[in-house]
């Protein structure tokens, strides 16, 4: 069975890679899918998020790392996946999580959305946490690998 783990990943935390390491042992393959939102303005080029997730899920054997634009669904389908793993952090996730949910149902019938509590130990934590704490010079080491680190250290530098 494959998953799709779809993201806009800006930057990828120690969080996301609790979801990874999670659904790595459930699936067959994983795919860890980067989303080009182009409402959002990111810190990270497509690119640079894609080339910071792949050295984060190395030593994952049954993970890979693409991107795409347009419905996760659409992706979903291009890559012969019958699940969508989503994170929920608390309860104020879930609806919206929900409705995103049911309505990839009803765009592609047969898709499922599993969903992964995260633990206790990241339930705080979210891309836009880090960004803001970086901005402010904060010590980030916590929330996010040491590759992820330095490279939002140098994008707040320039």
């Amino acid at each position: 069975m494959t998953a799709v783990y779809p993201g806009s990943f800006d930057p990828v935390t120690n969080g996301h890679l609790d979801i990874i390491k999670r659904a790595a042992r459930v699936y067959d393959k994983l795919i860890v899918a980067v989303l080009v939102n182009p409402a959002k303005h990111p810190l990270f080029t497509i690119e640079e998020r894609v080339e910071l997730l792949r050295e984060c899920c190395a030593h994952f054997e049954n993970v890979e790392v693409d991107s795409f634009e347009g419905l996760t669904v659409d992706f979903a389908k291009k890559h012969h996946a019958g699940v969508l793993v989503r994170g929920l952090r608390a309860v104020t996730d879930f609806e919206n999580e929900l409705q995103i949910a049911q309505v990839n149902h009803a765009l592609m019938p047969g898709i499922e959305t599993m969903f992964f509590a995260t633990g206790l130990r990241w339930g705080y934590l979210s891309s836009t946490v880090v960004k803001e704490a970086a901005s402010f010079g904060s010590d980030i080491s916590k929330f996010v690998p040491k590759n992820v680190e330095e490279a939002v250290k140098k994008k707040y530098q320039k």
